[in-house]
């Protein structure tokens, strides 16, 4: 069987024609509609995506950012596709296209994704962060998804880094700790053009060892592994699996691990015994398509 899975991203629209055990046998990526669009923009856009794979596939799978009721499909937030709030996903995709549809959190879906068969697998208790245009993160404890009281655990984009600045967006996570900012920064203490400055050319100048970049870089480091730690400090976690685009850059990685290296050796606790523990940093397994993949599981599960 063939499914159509469908990622909402806050840049691009990503999808991927699948099958029941997740290979991927198709994939494409149309730019997202941008806030000053509607919802008739963004369907405009799924048409081309959905109609001419409509006769292939049993049903689709949404991952989208925001508020998600996983039982109706109404979508209470959607992130950066503010056209969609107030939606019911699933009722519009039946009415649209005649197939059933399921839609999750994206951060839900990638810590699917990686408890299935990735990086979470065998996880009692672990976590998928996702640096995309926003952050997102997905909770397994004692072996499931939390979703909380509203849907909304794991919604660390809300993080706020100063109880002095909560008027100021640069002060919650999803600005100050999406992929985007680097290339932002690194176009704006340059002078250079923020379009010639993507996640690619921002990590080749890291790895080139731009002295601008790195500072950028390790300033950013910084920040995700003091959060990571706040998060610890409350979870207990066994594994963090980073996703995303640039989770894919082994610098990324390995500079974390770093970072929480030098938070736990420099705590005022670490000679007096340290109640909390370090996690197990690693790579979501299936990177940049962990929400894909676990859109498509949150879809199986939810058609038995």
């Amino acid at each position: 069987m063939k499914y159509l899975v469908i990622d909402n991203g806050g840049t691009f629209i990503k999808y991927a024609v699948m099958n029941e055990f997740g290979d991927i046998l198709e994939k494409g990526k149309e730019a997202t509609p941008d806030y000053s669009k509607t919802a008739e923009d963004y369907f405009d856009l799924l048409d081309k995506i959905v109609l001419p794979r409509k006769q292939e596939v049993e049903g689709i799978a949404f991952s989208t950012p925001g508020q998600v009721d996983v039982n109706t499909g109404f979508l209470h937030t959607a992130g950066g596709l503010v056209y969609l709030m107030g939606l019911n996903l699933c009722e519009e995709v039946k009415k649209r296209y005649g197939l059933p549809s399921a839609v999750d959190n994206d951060g839900k879906c990638a810590a699917m994704a990686e408890q299935w068969d990735g990086s979470l697998k065998g996880v009692k208790n672990g976590a998928a962060i996702v640096l995309g245009t926003g952050v997102g993160m997905g909770l397994i404890l004692d072996g499931k998804l939390y979703r909380g009281s509203n849907f909304t655990a794991g919604e660390i984009s809300f993080i706020m880094l100063d109880i002095e600045k909560p008027e100021q967006s640069p002060n919650y996570m999803a600005v100050s700790c999406s992929s985007l900012v680097l290339g932002r920064n690194y176009a704006r203490e340059t002078g250079r053009d923020p379009k010639e400055i993507d996640g690619i050319k921002m990590f080749e100048l890291i790895n080139q060892k731009d002295e601008t970049a790195c500072r950028i870089f390790y300033q950013y480091v910084k920040k995700l592994a003091g959060c990571i730690y706040n998060f610890q400090t409350l979870l207990d976690l066994e594994v963090i699996a980073i996703g995303g685009g640039i989770s894919q850059q082994p610098i990324l990685l390995e500079a974390i691990q770093k970072e929480m290296d030098v938070i736990f050796e420099v705590h005022p606790n670490a000679n007096a015994g340290m109640a909390v523990k370090k996690p197990e940093i690693t790579a979501c397994r299936y990177y940049n398509d962990s929400n894909l993949r676990g859109a498509l599981y949150h879809y199986l599960n939810n058609q038995k």
